[in-house]
């Protein structure tokens, strides 16, 4: 019995523990709930550890972990404009975050009053309540990643323990990706769609032709700036896609363009200089392009010249689905659009086409 010394059974199923941390020091009292005097042993060895760890907690640090969530907020908001990541990156956190310590904190768990409270079952009933309270399954997965950010956002600030952040890298997962089903457009269609565009909003067509032609996100293409254009004499022949306009924060040069892609890229260098505009591609009123604007236009186009409606980043899809029917070497097209990871190229960008899957069934026919 002396290996269970400090342990009293004071009913079925709850024991009390004491402990001194030194010798002379003072004597802590605590119940716990245990199966066995063994477990209550174990718990009581875990309280040793965390009244020691508390004691080596420096003061400012033990604020950080007790501070209310509009103070971890300011932290997290002013990090992110610090970094000065995309005006749209920071409404996204600052909308999930919200949604997550304030419309549903106050629903579910009102007794959480900071950080160092969030338990690994605030994050389970989270998920649970985005999907099917808010009848949002699709969009769980954009979700949690940024819960999984602003998390890890608030470990790097000092606002909660570094346990939370590893029970939730091994408890929440991600659900699968939902693999869209882009259509089949024929050249012909696809060229007539930039024609019209051509003649309609002269301004949309820069962009969107670009998109089209090297499979690059609108976000990136309409934050081209002329500095980021590189010359050889009077030839555009480079554009440095910087790291802070991509969604993967890498910088991803479009190293090479074709006498097509000059054209387009000179003519809208000489007309934002006319302007003295810092962006490439530029609207009717010589500002910088609204994205959401490019995108709502293209799926009223796209369904009156095509038949079917879609936005800018179908041309992205598009531009995958060609490279594969054409046998593109995919180290060379990932160059092009801007992709790093391979596997995300496979598992979002490979497409089967009617004209490939006929290509097989010749083939496996001789």
């Amino acid at each position: 019995m002396k290996r269970y010394l400090g342990i009293k059974e004071t009913r079925a199923g709850n024991y009390q523990v004491n402990f001194r941390l030194s010798k002379s020091g003072k004597r802590f009292w605590e119940t716990v709930e245990a199966n066995s005097m063994q477990e209550a042993y174990n718990k009581r060895a875990e309280l040793i550890t965390q009244r020691q760890k508390d004691l080596q907690t420096p003061e400012a640090e033990k604020l950080r972990l007790t501070a209310g969530f509009s103070e971890v907020w300011e932290g997290i908001g002013g990090g992110i404009l610090g970094e000065r990541k995309p005006r749209k990156t920071y409404l996204h956190y600052q909308k999930v975050f919200w949604r997550m310590f304030d419309d549903f904190r106050n629903l579910k768990f009102p007794y959480v009053q900071n950080p160092s409270q969030l338990t690994l079952a605030f994050f389970e009933e989270y998920k649970n309540y985005y999907s099917n309270e808010l009848n949002r399954p699709k969009g769980l997965r954009g979700e949690l990643i940024y819960v999984k950010a602003i998390m890890k956002r608030m470990y790097k600030l000092g606002f909660c323990s570094e346990k939370i952040i590893k029970d939730i890298a091994e408890h929440i997962k991600k659900p699968k990706p939902n693999k869209k089903y882009y259509p089949e457009i024929t050249n012909t269609k696809i060229n007539e769609l930039l024609v019209f565009i051509k003649k309609d909003r002269p301004d949309y067509y820069g962009p969107i032709y670009f998109m089209k032609r090297t499979g690059r996100r609108v976000e990136e293409t309409t934050l081209i700036e002329r500095r980021d254009v590189i010359w050889d004499g009077i030839k555009p022949i480079k554009i440095n896609i910087r790291a802070e306009t991509t969604k993967t924060d890498e910088y991803t040069p479009l190293n090479q363009l074709d006498s097509e892609l000059e054209i387009l890229i000179g003519q809208a260098y000489k007309e934002s200089s006319r302007h003295r505009a810092p962006y490439l591609f530029l609207s009717r009123r010589h500002k910088k392009l609204n994205q959401r604007r490019i995108c709502d236009y293209l799926k009223i186009v796209s369904e009156k010249i095509t038949g079917i409606k879609f936005t800018c980043h179908y041309f992205r899809h598009r531009y995958w689905v060609e490279c594969g029917k054409n046998n593109v070497p995919i180290i060379d097209a990932m160059a092009i659009s801007g992709n790093k990871d391979s596997d995300v190229v496979i598992t979002f960008y490979s497409h089967s086409t009617s004209e490939g899957l006929a290509k097989v069934l010749e083939l496996t026919s001789r």
